[in-house]
């Protein structure tokens, strides 16, 4: 089932054409990588994606309706944002960064109702970090707070994660353990999309790659056969 789609897509900034001609579907229980080099347009496809931006011409389509037929709420409980790794000004608990997740169900207030205090401790039990919950954010590892962001995600109750590097500052161990995690969301029909830096993890861990240069899409595939050395070399080439 594909819940995103990417219609001729073009986008330009400043005079200059940042996206050109984008086509292609996001679909349920897969993975996807972007990757390209920097300066490629994943930031400006990310937020395409997210309906944070319209693009000049084409059309980004959720469940098949234009994106700005939605409202933000509409669009939050299906599409959740997962940041790279972030430390907050204030030591919130574990528990408090998911529950923000429930926001886009009930305004903010001094307490969540116990419907959404139980929606938080389902997404605590399903990335299995409810030992955190009462550890301040700001003293996890880099592997935990992506944890708890997923988690953040889950709570939200979107079925669509986008996710922008998020193997950013983890060590070996953290980045299987994140890996295993996001593979685990797309068996329960979760859709995935990650940009990552690390083109032999995606070919052996995602779905699908979709390779970007220049705003265009140079490849569209499985992941490990796209990967390959040749387009490799090509996507990273000197300009």
């Amino acid at each position: 089932m594909t819940v995103l789609h990417m219609a001729g897509v073009s986008f330009s900034h400043a005079g200059r054409t940042v996206l050109h001609d984008l086509s292609f579907g996001v679909r349920a229980g897969e993975m996807t990588a972007l990757l390209g080099p920097n300066g490629a347009g994943k930031t400006t496809l990310l937020r395409l994606l997210l309906g944070l931006t319209r693009p000049e011409a084409g059309q980004v389509l959720l469940e098949g309706r234009p994106m700005q037929g939605w409202s933000r709420r509409e669009v939050a409980r299906r599409i959740a944002y997962v940041p790279q790794g972030h430390v907050p000004l204030f030591p919130y608990s574990v528990r408090d960064i998911v529950g923000m997740g429930r926001l886009v169900e009930t305004p903010f207030a001094l307490g969540l109702p116990r419907h959404d205090r139980d929606e938080v401790t389902h997404a605590l039990h399903a990335l299995g970090i409810t030992h955190l919950a009462d550890r301040p954010y700001t003293e996890l590892s880099g592997g935990e707070r992506q944890a708890a962001l997923l988690a953040r995600a889950l709570a939200q109750g979107a079925r669509t994660l986008i996710l922008d590097e998020p193997e950013t500052g983890l060590d070996y161990g953290q980045k299987q353990r994140l890996y295993a995690l996001l593979q685990k969301l797309a068996t329960q029909g979760h859709a995935i999309v990650a940009t990552t830096h690390d083109p032999l993890a995606a070919a052996r861990v995602f779905d699908r790659a979709i390779a970007l240069r220049q705003g265009r899409i140079m490849a569209d595939g499985p992941a490990a056969a796209v990967l390959d050395p040749p387009m490799l070399e090509r996507l990273y080439a000197p300009r």
